[in-house]
């Protein structure tokens, strides 16, 4: 009996390590701060190539740049992010919720998790109304047509090293990209068990109820000072 026990009690001392194991292998970020532990708060700022809103059913809203702001809040979370596009048309109709041509989105909230078994990605929502809430709203056409975004949307991002904080580096910068095709976001969820659950695409109104939507924009993010924030894979 005592045998039985003892296996007993290492069976469940290796499952216990296999979880341990499983659990360090999702990514973290890390700060200058804390190297060999996890990150407080930082801030980043962003800047954004040309980017686009598509509709599953073709129409498309563009934007020529933008900028970010946001915080990485502690080892999988994102905070006050909010992203102004600026440049933005549809059909040769600007589009704007503020100054002219400028979309401003609403608060959101971050989860870093990953996209695939080397590559993290972090899934971006309203920080109030969380998952399935609006993400921006606005007007083209001087207020001829209202739009409205919401949902999550998952991009991948770049600058990540080692598979422990311990192994990683401080990134210079770092690039988070949000690739779609034909209304389908790339990524619609994280990899089964890591981050966070559930998969959730983009969705967009124009006035005859939501549908399908994909964004696209590449957008390069620096802590001030740089160096400030590492991400493990």
């Amino acid at each position: 009996m005592k045998r039985i026990r003892m296996v007993a009690l290492a069976l469940v001392a290796v499952s216990a390590m296999a979880f341990v194991a499983s659990a360090s292998a999702s990514p973290v970020f890390f700060g200058k701060a804390a190297v060999g532990g996890t990150v407080g708060t930082v801030k980043f700022t962003g800047t954004l190539g040309a980017a686009f809103l598509e509709a599953k059913a073709g129409t498309k809203i563009t934007c020529t740049a933008g900028t970010a702001i946001g915080e990485v809040t502690g080892p999988t979370t994102s905070k006050n992010n909010v992203t102004k596009f600026t440049g933005c048309e549809t059909s040769g109709v600007e589009c704007h919720n503020g100054a002219a041509n400028e979309i401003d989105t609403k608060t959101l909230e971050g989860t870093l998790g990953q996209v695939s078994s080397t590559l993290p990605g972090i899934r971006l929502y309203d920080q109030t109304e969380k998952k399935g809430g609006i993400l921006a709203e606005f007007t083209c056409a001087g207020g001829a047509v209202k739009v409205q975004v919401r949902g999550s949307v998952i991009g991948s991002l770049s600058g990540a090293s080692g598979k422990s904080v311990e192994e990683g580096k401080l990134a210079t910068s770092n690039k988070l990209t949000f690739a779609e095709k034909e209304g389908i976001q790339k990524y619609v969820k994280f990899v089964p068990g890591e981050g966070e659950a559930g998969e959730e695409q983009l969705e967009g109104n124009t006035g005859a109820g939501f549908e399908k939507s994909g964004q696209s924009v590449i957008a390069t993010l620096k802590t001030t000072p740089a160096g400030q924030l590492g991400v493990t894979k």
